[in-house]
């Protein structure tokens, strides 16, 4: 991981974004960007020789455009006060702060596209006075359209003693999971952190050895009769990842509806963030966000990392 991009917009979500930073397991040195976005249009400076405005619309422009130009020093400030207080936490990191005027969603994704980010980091919602269920628009936006990971966070329940930090990992057999667990790899765990591999039993899970060059190569043998024991290999496989890199982790194998199972299980569990691919088996390479990865985002009652080659 190279680049981290945190949007950041002073809600109570947006500070769950800057507490969960410590527990995403990230390196000691990186680069972060604190981007804060004013969600108004700022007009042209009438000041300017072009465009000629109108005398008649001349003062309600200025007026606009001072107004924008307030919410942007806002967001700035915001920006600012944001990456000072990482500092604190995270003094080697390399932080720097920005603002623009836009829509949000639209404009965390064009940034992280610019900026060449690795990881964008979000609360689950913003400033609304609505704390929703579901995801808010711009998280959701962000998590579509994103070229990279991104990390939804939402807030953590009170911290226990000792401390506890419960990783929970999907595991299909796809090339998102294998970025996940590439990607937990990579990371710097606490002793404490624990993790859980879950892979859920679903039809097209049990159908997916019948896709040529898939998965029957690596998992199927001659002597297996069901589904579940090539499954079982797989998801052992997956486990073995990661106490290989020294991480105490456990193997969980269900039937049912994915996404059903592992919000569930998540919920049962007391995780502390899910890890997910960006698309499942049934995505192939086809550049949407798979139904699993969002629905898991949009209502897991933890925060939610979808891992995206980036």
């Amino acid at each position: 991981m190279r680049r981290l991009l945190l949007a950041y917009d002073g809600s109570p979500c947006a500070e769950a974004a800057l507490d969960d930073l410590a527990n995403a397991g990230l390196p000691a040195e990186i680069e972060v960007m604190v981007l804060s976005v004013a969600g108004v249009w700022l007009p042209t400076n009438p000041d300017s020789d072009e465009p000629v405005f109108p005398k008649a619309l001349s003062a309600s422009v200025r007026k606009a455009r001072t107004q924008a130009l307030e919410a942007l020093d806002a967001a700035r400030l915001l920006a600012g006060q944001a990456a000072q207080r990482l500092k604190l936490s995270f003094p080697n990191w390399q932080l720097e702060s920005a603002a623009c005027a836009d829509s949000p969603g639209w404009a965390v994704a064009k940034k992280a596209r610019e900026w060449n980010a690795s990881l964008v980091v979000l609360g689950s919602h913003g400033r609304s006075p609505l704390q929703r269920l579901f995801l808010g628009s711009v998280a959701q936006k962000v998590a579509v359209e994103a070229p990279c990971s991104v990390r939804i966070a939402r807030p953590r329940a009170a911290e226990t003693f000792p401390p506890r930090l419960r990783i929970m990992v999907a595991v299909d057999g796809s090339a998102g999971s294998e970025l996940v667990l590439r990607e937990l790899r990579s990371r710097t765990w606490p002793s404490f952190a624990e993790f859980r591999i879950v892979t859920v039993i679903d039809s097209r899970l049990q159908t997916a050895v019948a896709w040529p060059g898939l998965l029957a190569d690596r998992w199927v043998q001659p002597q297996d009769e069901e589904s579940r024991e090539w499954i079982r290999r797989m998801a052992q496989h997956s486990a073995e990842q990661l106490s290989s890199a020294g991480l105490a982790v456990e193997t969980h194998i269900f039937e049912g509806e994915p996404t059903t199972v592992l919000l569930a299980q998540a919920e049962d569990w007391g995780a502390s963030c899910v890890f997910v691919g960006d698309r499942g088996l049934n995505h192939g390479n086809r550049l949407t966000l798979g139904t699993v990865a969002s629905s898991v985002a949009a209502r897991a009652p933890c925060s939610v990392e979808i891992s995206r080659g980036s």
